[in-house]
């Protein structure tokens, strides 16, 4: 009897060092880079590729472990049984129950996880080769179990929408793998085929452009006071754009003595609708090799114009040429206070502030148009007005519109 309860306790160890090496390779496969797989695979280590083929087909890996794991953890509690009460009688199977938790718990859950959970790719490459043997001896169960999974319902759709996309970058920002300036520029690309042209563009009121009917003189002053490379050109009034000037068609042909009126110089212009996001105008962009576009609402109308230039800034940030003043659109004041522009993004505030507040149903995405729909008017110098304890109070106007904006958030601690 003594011979055969030595035999049944080394089939109960080998038992728990298998049920042990299926938790380690399942935490191991869990948690393994793939990017890091495929890095090697890339190198020629062929463990690793054959360890991303099996990733391929998570599956038929995951259901053979389990297949293995259940088996190995019934047999051993089954032998275990067997060998306590031949020892302890009637006690066997309390003894059996305490001592079978706490080697299952220590050696064959916690201790092999902890360690794969350390270093998953490395023992993803130490398992591969024996788990591929046991994928293959066991694929007819397998294969019968995958099949009766699916039979009854249907795979969760395991394809990342764009917000846990976000999340996922934000989780690699925290733990070192990304730095800000990345995560940032990550995140502004899986955003760029949602943002639509419209929100991007140069209002129509802020937009530089020369009448038709300009001279030659006028359209000079026009290009060397504003800088710009190109300027629009309307018939009648801005709503009515016309064509565009290139300034270096202008500067040549005055260098070469040739006419410089409007009409000899004018290009045609593109015309792009309001809902059109700024991915697609890109690829335009690429296609034409012309960089500059009027913005028009459903109805026909011009709200504004848009340039490459605009377009990569959605995707990049502010792009500031040589000749720009360099400004800050929200300026914190040692008082916790924001100064900030009139066309400033909202959200870009609320940023600032920290959290978001109330809209009060406005839609769109600046400062100025903010005071317009909760004021129901053009804001005047002095007007304030609040919404969730921010109040926003117009410190400086230009013409029509706020120029420049104090912001206060009541709910912050005092600075």
């Amino acid at each position: 009897m003594d011979s055969m309860l030595i035999v049944y306790a080394c089939i109960i160890v080998v038992l728990v060092v298998c049920s042990a090496f299926f938790s380690l390779t399942e935490t191991a496969f869990t948690g393994a880079n793939r990017v890091r797989l495929k890095k090697l695979a890339n190198d020629g280590d062929r463990k690793a590729a054959k360890a991303l083929d099996m990733l391929e087909d998570y599956d038929k890996f995951l259901t053979t472990n389990l297949i293995g794991v259940n088996v190995v953890n019934i047999a051993s509690s089954t032998i275990a049984t067997v060998m306590f009460v031949a020892i302890f009688a009637d006690l066997g199977s309390i003894v059996n129950i305490v001592v079978m938790t706490l080697v299952s718990l220590t050696f064959c859950e916690i201790i092999p996880k902890s360690v794969a959970k350390k270093n998953p790719v490395k023992w993803c490459i130490k398992t591969v080769n024996v788990f591929a043997v046991l994928i293959k001896i066991l694929s007819p169960v397998s294969w019968l179990f995958t099949k009766l999974t699916k039979a009854i319902g249907e795979t969760d759709d395991e394809t990342m929408s764009d917000e846990e996309l976000e999340v996922l970058i934000d989780e690699c920002e925290e733990g070192g793998s990304l730095d800000t300036d990345a995560s940032e520029l990550i995140k502004s690309a899986i955003r760029f085929d949602d943002i639509e042209v419209g929100t991007l563009c140069v209002p129509r009121m802020d937009v530089t452009a020369v009448s038709q009917d300009a001279s030659a003189k006028e359209l000079s002053d026009i290009l060397a006071e504003s800088g710009f490379s190109r300027i629009p050109v309307y018939r009648g009034t801005i709503d009515d754009i016309v064509g565009v000037v290139y300034s270096k068609d202008y500067f040549t042909r005055a260098h070469k003595g040739l006419p410089c009126d409007i009409a000899s110089i004018m290009k045609p212009v593109k015309y792009v609708p309001e809902s059109m996001t700024a991915s697609d105008l890109l690829s335009d962009f690429q296609k034409t090799k012309v960089h500059m576009a009027v913005v028009l609402d459903s109805y026909g109308g011009t709200i504004g114009i848009i340039t490459m230039e605009d377009v990569l800034e959605a995707l990049v940030g502010e792009i500031w040429d040589e000749s720009d003043e360099v400004s800050e659109d929200i300026v914190t004041n040692v008082d916790g206070s924001l100064t900030v522009k009139g066309s400033t993004d909202v959200y870009d505030i609320m940023d600032a502030i920290g959290r978001d507040f109330d809209l009060q149903g406005y839609e769109e995405h600046t400062v100025n148009g903010l005071l317009m729909h909760i004021l129901g008017r053009t804001p005047v110098g002095g007007d304030e007005v609040n919404t969730d304890d921010v109040s926003i109070r117009v410190v400086s106007m230009d013409g029509r519109r706020a120029k420049e904006c104090r912001v206060i958030d009541h709910r912050a601690p005092p600075a």
